[in-house]
């Protein structure tokens, strides 16, 4: 009986709190971008499976361990003792604290201007460079170098044991990838971890092996999927005159691109412009994909081919290595910026539409979208501030945070678990009413105070898990990590002094008691 009317009690709060956070999954499946429709699967169906462990898989184990006589009392050891805390007195001092603190945050978001905005919405270059060993940088000595840049943001990279000063990631709204590349080889002279090839026997054959052939004009197509540029030494008849071949090493992997402009120069300046060459990896897919092995095939002499490798070879050691490049265009980035919004307010509209209609009063609704644009809003003040605090808190891994696809992937995630506690205490506020037309500050106090147990609880497991993430997750999620971390904090302050205060100032009965009914009054949990 006692398992039967636990389940009961606690299946309509169960529903509702996975319900309004599937709600945020749905909205980012129905207008998210590829990169956030993935998040939004992922999302859905850890809720769905949540949600069917937590009503049936459950119920099931308890009424087995209860049948087999391996439970015989239901107890659970509590946090908190009966408290009787105030709360609500705290919510003018609340208020006014979260009121600067997001006015300071929204002015040093106006102050960076788009320089908040990560390339998701800006358009730009995002380039990853590696500095040879001991020829590191320490983070600040790169944020000055590359301080020309439009927007420029710095990040250090983790990878394995490579110390953190080797490897950095650099953003910046600059559209030309070659321009931002040129920048970084002078900025840095010397320093730039560079290519080494290295090349086996050169033997002379008839055969010619298939694969993506490559003249100077190129062979294939274009990256963005028009035909190729037709040339004579790409032609059938040219490729016949292949005749030497040799196989190509590379400790550190290169793409094609890089490899085959290369060729090129060293063709031109060898005085072989014109030659046909054919340069090919096993299992290749893309030509900016990159490998450690290459297959050179050319028309020219076996010693003809060995002094152009080395002239290759020559140039390679020069050229530094990116071990990533990737540019956005200005009208993908305006796209998807428009998309986060619509994600973002779709989502509010539809959460505070749900809880309106679920506890039959509006002003439910409008105290759970305040606490949630709260949280949304703390959350990107954080990531206003972090460019300033950067130097002085890197001890804590602030870095210079933007707000990217991960960051509205966070900043969903956070509202769905802000609701989430937020209508265990309306629920809770509910039950403690019984049929009283109006919310006392009594019955709020009551209600914060009997949940606050399973507040702290739920949230101090949710911020170990983010610590965790933020700590060791590495450099692709640390900004989903931090606003995660920062919601967590913020949707748990938001739920106790925030929202629940909100409904008695929508109903006008702060300092106001009602009458409350004691036989409906529920137990601390």
């Amino acid at each position: 009986m006692a398992i039967r009317n636990g389940f009961q009690r606690a299946f309509s709060t169960i529903v509702d709190s996975n319900l309004t956070t599937l709600i945020t999954g749905i909205v980012l499946f129905s207008i998210g971008t590829d990169q956030l429709k993935g998040f939004a699967v992922t999302l859905i169906l850890g809720l769905s499976l949540n949600l069917f462990t937590a009503v049936f898989c459950s119920r099931v184990i308890f009424d087995l361990a209860e049948q087999k006589r391996l439970l015989k009392t239901l107890s659970m050891a509590r946090l908190f003792g009966k408290t009787n805390y105030e709360f609500v007195r705290w919510v003018r001092p609340a208020v006014i604290v979260s009121l600067v603190f997001i006015t300071i945050g929204l002015v040093a978001a106006w102050q960076r201007g788009q320089g908040i905005f990560d390339i998701d919405f800006t358009g730009g270059t995002s380039v990853q460079v590696a500095f040879k060993e001991n020829q590191g940088l320490d983070i600040s000595s790169v944020r000055e170098a590359v301080s020309s840049l439009p927007d420029v943001a710095v990040s250090s990279v983790t990878v394995g044991d490579v110390p953190a000063n080797l490897r950095y990631k650099i953003d910046t709204s600059e559209r030309s990838g070659d321009a931002v590349e040129e920048m970084l080889r002078t900025s840095f002279p010397g320093r730039l971890a560079t290519y080494s090839m290295g090349f086996g026997e050169i033997v002379s054959t008839a055969d010619k092996s298939s694969g993506d052939s490559q003249g100077p004009a190129g062979s294939e197509a274009n990256e963005d999927g028009s035909d190729p540029k037709t040339s004579k030494e790409s032609s059938p008849q040219a490729l016949e005159s292949l005749s030497t071949a040799v196989e190509l090493d590379f400790p550190q992997k290169i793409n094609q691109v890089t490899l085959q402009e290369t060729i090129e120069q060293a063709f031109k300046q060898a005085g072989h412009e014109g030659v046909a060459f054919e340069l090919t990896s096993p299992g290749m897919q893309t030509r900016k994909k990159p490998y450690r092995t290459w297959s050179l095939s050319t028309s020219l002499a076996p010693e003809d081919t060995r002094k152009v490798l080395e002239q290759v070879a020559g140039q390679l050691a020069g050229t530094p290595i990116y071990l990533s490049a990737n540019s956005i265009g200005g009208k993908v980035a305006g796209n998807t910026k428009v998309t986060a919004v619509y994600a973002l307010l779709a989502s509010l509209v539809m959460i505070v539409a749900y809880v309106w209609l679920r506890f039959q009063n509006v002003a439910f609704g409008l105290a759970a979208v305040v606490a949630l644009l709260h949280d949304v809003l703390v959350t990107i003040a954080c990531i206003a501030l972090s460019v300033y605090v950067a130097p002085y808190l890197g001890w804590a891994l602030v870095d210079d945070f933007k707000i990217s696809l991960d960051v509205v992937a966070a900043l969903l995630t956070i509202v769905g678990f802000s609701i989430n506690d937020t209508i265990v205490i309306f629920d809770r506020m509910r039950e403690i009413r019984g049929k009283s037309s109006a919310v006392s500050t009594e019955m709020v106090d009551r209600a914060i105070n009997q949940t606050l147990s399973r507040t702290i609880l739920t949230s101090g497991t949710a911020l170990l898990a983010a610590i965790i993430l933020y700590c060791l997750g590495g450099q692709g999620i640390h900004a989903f990590a931090f606003a995660i971390l920062i919601g967590i904090i913020s949707g748990t302050y938001s739920t106790i002094v925030i929202a629940s205060p909100i409904v008695l100032w929508l109903q006008g009965s702060v300092g106001n008691p009602a009458p409350v009914k004691r036989q409906a009054i529920a137990e601390p949990t």
